[in-house]
């Protein structure tokens, strides 16, 4: 077997899972937000 360096590092940053949180929280509330801006005009 070759000596391989399996040195395998996390790829995913802080802004991405920053990024999917607020889409995950943010994305349901899309409709209310939506509806609030149709009521404010």
């Amino acid at each position: 077997m070759a000596n391989h360096d399996e040195d395998f590092k996390d790829t995913t940053s802080v802004l991405s899972l920053v990024t999917i949180l607020t889409v995950l929280i943010f994305m349901p509330l899309l409709p209310m937000l939506m509806g609030w801006f149709t009521m404010l005009r």
